[in-house]
């Protein structure tokens, strides 16, 4: 799939939301609606009842509500920081993306819209994930 024909594209390609630079929106990979529904079951597997599955994972909270975007960037790149990691990162059974983690640390505000998102992001190696909460939460688990 293409970029432009993304449902959620419009959160980085228009100038009413933001415009990420060029070599950046080369880097984030739409998937197909058959990819992003494995993601999406995949990314099941992570969650509990209200959140990360604290059986699974040793988690860390960051309340992101009227937090500098910068200091949630840093928090982030804090966590893991293989910048060049490719990571999955699925909202519903219809979207879903691949980018590296340094894109995903710098620019998650434009990837995570407080009241509508719940987003998971892993890699593949599944040893950590993090839950992008609507309620304007992170939270970062490596496994226990």
């Amino acid at each position: 799939m293409e970029l432009r024909n993304f449902p959620l594209a419009w959160r980085w390609t228009d100038e009413r939301y933001a415009v990420l630079p060029e070599h950046v929106l080369v880097q984030i990979t739409p998937q197909t609606a058959v990819q992003s529904k494995q993601l999406f079951e995949a990314s099941l597997q992570f969650t509990g009842s209200d959140g990360l599955d604290e059986k699974q994972f040793f988690i860390n909270q960051l309340i992101t509500k009227d937090k500098n975007p910068l200091a949630v960037s840093k928090w982030l790149r804090t966590h893991h920081g293989s910048l060049n990691t490719s990571v999955f990162l699925s909202w519903q059974p219809y979207t879903a993306v691949i980018t590296t983690w340094g894109i995903f640390a710098e620019y998650w505000s434009e990837f995570c819209y407080p009241d509508s998102d719940d987003l998971l992001v892993w890699s593949s190696e599944h040893d950590w994930v993090i839950l992008y909460h609507h309620e304007e939460f992170f939270q970062y688990g490596t496994r226990s």
